[in-house]
């Protein structure tokens, strides 16, 4: 039915006044409320089972944030949760078929239940990877579920104040949205349709991660021979090598050729890891300067120079075993923080694009005002020289611990319970 309605006020309205209600956004208005009255039927239908249905949709290994609160929900006799791949629709099919590969060999091993559809999962529950429409093919939209709730965790740290990662039709038409902090509520109170009233501030799922495994043995080795001296260095990179509306961070061209030389330069000091947006290979393949005969050849270089790999996926042990980021990345610009280790901005200047978060925590790290990769690698992270430390620490403890005394999971489970009736 809503697909239905969607589509006739596509066909027999003009475009005309189709602009002209969008300005008024009156058809966002509408969905608003359309699903607020609807969400309240399901929830007192729902409130009645004994088994929940809840999917969550995953799109690339390095996407997953969710893995606490879906072991939770498997602990929970409330709840059956799944795992739904899908990876991103614009990828060609070779990348495509990569990444559904790498999902179902992460699942097996965290023995997630997951399947590539909802053919035969009837969800009652959905937490989407992205809120963008073009995440998603059309069979697991918002207006083609509809007995179904909508929850949306970032899959990003959230630092900018662009409207679009506040007032897309999700934010506003979703049961409940799970943010990292108070700034964040207040910025979708300033930036969605809706005031961010189905805000919910719970913490960053990977915050579970990071703080029980402070003390905890690691669970992978990444980096290879751990008797090795070395200092670990991340260069971590966005796929927005085309500034557009969304997104103008990317300074891999400006910095492809350098952090190989670096590494080189430096081999009996350093291990550099690159660690490429999930999409950014895609996207060179895409770039006419580029290609994927020139990509391919570039990856292959860092795979086989001494002292250099390729990080793909989870990187929670990345992060934790090494030393020192560098970074044009907006989410890693809070994420790495946990760790509470030196790092390098080298991406644009962001003093108009980021929040009040993303400027305090880019407050923490060094700039290129302050050093080049090169000297932050000499300085920072071989000598020691780190002036920023306790800047950084105090950052932690203000912004990146869980509110509550509970864990993210926790607080996003008592949400869900709360709002179903079941607490």
């Amino acid at each position: 039915m809503i697909l239905a309605l969607k589509h006739f006020y596509t066909r027999f309205f003009p475009a005309s006044v189709r602009n002209f209600f969008g300005s008024l956004r009156l058809k966002d208005r509408f969905f608003i409320a359309y699903f607020k009255r609807r969400d309240k039927k399901l929830i007192k239908r729902l409130s009645k089972k004994e088994s929940i249905s809840v999917a969550f949709v995953c799109m690339d290994v390095a996407f997953w944030k969710y893995g606490r609160i879906f072991s939770l929900m498997q602990k929970n006799p409330l709840f059956n949760p799944l795992v739904v791949l899908v990876p991103r629709p614009d990828l060609d099919a070779q990348l495509k078929s990569k990444c559904i590969e790498e999902m179902e060999l992460y699942f097996k091993k965290l023995n997630f239940p997951y399947a590539q559809d909802l053919e035969n999962f009837k969800a009652d529950i959905i937490f989407y990877a992205q809120p963008y429409k073009t995440s998603v093919p059309e069979s697991l939209s918002v207006y083609n579920l509809p007995n179904t709730l909508f929850c949306y965790i970032p899959y990003a740290f959230w630092v900018s104040n662009y409207q679009w990662g506040y007032d897309q039709s999700l934010h506003n038409m979703a049961w409940k949205l799970f943010y990292p902090t108070a700034i964040h509520k207040e910025n979708a109170y300033h930036l969605a349709l809706n005031k961010g009233e189905n805000v919910c501030v719970t913490g960053y799922p990977l915050a579970d991660i990071f703080l029980e495994k402070q003390n905890a043995p690691p669970s992978s080795h990444p980096w290879g021979d751990e008797s090795d001296q070395r200092k670990r260095i991340v260069w971590a990179t966005h796929n927005s090598i085309i500034p557009n509306k969304y997104s103008d961070c990317s300074t891999f061209l400006q910095y492809a050729d350098v952090f190989l030389d670096l590494a080189t330069k430096y081999q009996d000091q350093v291990i550099i890891a690159f660690k490429p947006h999930p999409i950014l290979k895609h996207s060179l393949y895409q770039y006419p300067q580029w290609g994927k005969q020139k990509t391919d050849e570039y990856f292959h270089k860092w795979e086989s120079l001494p002292n250099t790999f390729i990080a793909a996926g989870d990187y929670i042990e990345l992060f934790k075993q090494s030393d020192a980021l560098i970074h044009d990345c907006g989410s890693f610009t809070a994420e790495y923080l946990y760790t509470q280790k030196p790092c390098l901005f080298v991406g644009p200047p962001r003093d108009k694009v980021y929040c009040k978060f993303g400027l305090k925590a880019l407050d923490v790290h060094y700039s290129l005002n302050d050093c080049n990769p090169e000297d932050f690698i000499k300085d920072v992270v071989i000598d020691g020289k780190d002036p920023k430390e306790e800047k950084r620490k105090a950052f932690f403890d203000d912004y990146l611990l869980p509110p509550h005394n509970q864990t993210v999971a926790q607080n996003v489970l008592q949400e869900i319970l709360k709002g179903l009736h079941k607490c």
